[in-house]
């Protein structure tokens, strides 16, 4: 398997080599009682993780190292403690045999954040 991968932000170029990965983030939401101006509510941050691959083998690959660096630190923001993330879902890699004949699997996280 390859030493590296490519991460792309939504879509990944039309020429994009694979394996790589393609990360969707969601708008965030702030839960409902506690908006206000001094951000003290608890956040939440949804989004998704495609693998892709030539290979079932290579996508589950590009799948297995994502999901170690998501799931294995929390980024550090002062005045907010950052929970580690959660995988919240998942489906099995499978081939696109419509369009491009790659493989793709797909996780989803979620990040959760509050007041430190």
């Amino acid at each position: 398997m390859p030493v590296t991968l490519t991460i792309h932000d939504a879509k990944a170029p039309q020429d994009a080599a694979p394996p790589y990965a393609v990360i969707f983030f969601d708008t965030g939401m702030k839960s409902g009682f506690h908006r206000n101006l001094v951000n003290d509510g608890p956040n939440e941050l949804r989004y998704q993780v495609t693998s892709v691959g030539e290979t079932r083998d290579q996508a589950a690959w590009v799948a297995d190292k994502m999901a170690a660096a998501v799931l294995g630190s929390a980024p550090e923001l002062p005045g907010r403690r950052i929970w580690p993330a959660v995988e919240e879902g998942s489906q099995p890699v499978r081939r696109e045999d419509e369009s491009t004949a790659l493989f793709y699997g797909t996780s989803q996280y979620l990040t959760r954040s509050d007041p430190a």
